[in-house]
């Protein structure tokens, strides 16, 4: 066993029992302090590939600042606001503190600054942050927002286990069965190491563990919809995890971060789960 897979393990072991704690029997309280913590995570890691001007560290506490109001309105307000109206609106205010912070990006050097051939480079690569943060907020705070919708859900609890099963059952196998088996590149030019026998044996364990999960704690639930559900969220979570590897290799970095070990940083291990969870909250909403 690599040294890799050792610290994999350790993570998930110490890592699950929290989870399961937070999901199953703290409430929505606990969930909504595990969708801020991933949120938080991911947020900081996204600002730190992609902002790369003087005044980085205001526009990261910013976009904190910012995520960890939409969550708490989404909490306060017993999720009564709707989600989508509460990550477009964080996407407003971010624009607008972007926008304000172009006098003091450019030295406060009025007109003749933003003439200037330095000045116009400055705000270009000001822009590109923008543009950059709006699919970030989208990403890395709005995504996870929904873990306290798909909480308070009938059987919401179970659900929200099911979309997080599904998703690591799914790197799990894919990760052994591409090791073991895999031969055929999946998509070379974004990830090197992602094979297609990889994926293929990712989503047949996953339909194992959704299947067996359903049948213990949702059995009013057809295994056609089990089925169904747990595709769309494996394709969901592998397009996820190609996104985030894309974002890796145009950073030209390795791992998004190092506070989980063996398993790199937020955006690494919970790149799936933020792609799934989107498809999970529109099922339930068609359901219920």
């Amino acid at each position: 066993m690599s040294q890799n897979l050792k610290l994999r393990i350790i993570t998930a072991l110490v890592g699950a029992p929290v989870i399961l704690a937070l999901v199953l029997w703290l409430g929505v309280e606990g969930v909504s302090f595990f969708a801020w913590v991933i949120s938080t995570g991911m947020l900081i890691e996204f600002c730190k590939l992609f902002f790369r001007l003087e005044d980085a560290k205001q526009k990261t506490a910013m976009a904190i600042a910012f995520n960890t109001l939409v969550h708490s309105c989404n909490y306060w307000f017993s999720v009564g606001i709707s989600p989508a109206f509460l990550g477009l609106s964080t996407v407003f205010f971010f624009f607008l503190m972007f926008l304000f912070m172009v006098p003091r990006l450019l030295h406060f050097g009025g007109s003749k600054a933003l003439n200037s051939e330095s000045g116009i480079e400055l705000l270009q690569k000001h822009v590109n942050e923008l543009m950059a943060m709006c699919f970030g907020f989208v990403y890395c705070g709005w995504f996870p927002l929904l873990m306290v919708n798909i909480r308070t859900a009938p059987q919401g609890r179970h659900w929200l286990m099911l979309t997080l099963f599904v998703v690591w059952s799914n790197d799990v196998f894919a990760y052994f069965a591409g090791k073991y088996f895999g031969k055929r590149l999946l998509f070379e030019t974004v990830s090197p190491k992602k094979t297609w026998e990889g994926a293929i044996g990712g989503l047949l364990g996953a339909l194992l563990v959704a299947i067996l999960y359903s049948h213990s704690f949702l059995p009013q639930v057809s295994v056609i919809e089990i089925i169904v559900i747990t595709l769309a969220m494996s394709v969901a979570s592998a397009l996820g995890d190609l996104c985030e590897s894309l974002i890796k290799r145009a950073s030209n970095v390795k791992d998004s971060g190092s506070i989980l070990p063996g398993h790199g940083g937020f955006l690494d291990r919970f790149d799936g789960v933020a792609f799934a969870l989107p498809v999970m909250y529109a099922f339930l909403w068609l359901i219920f």
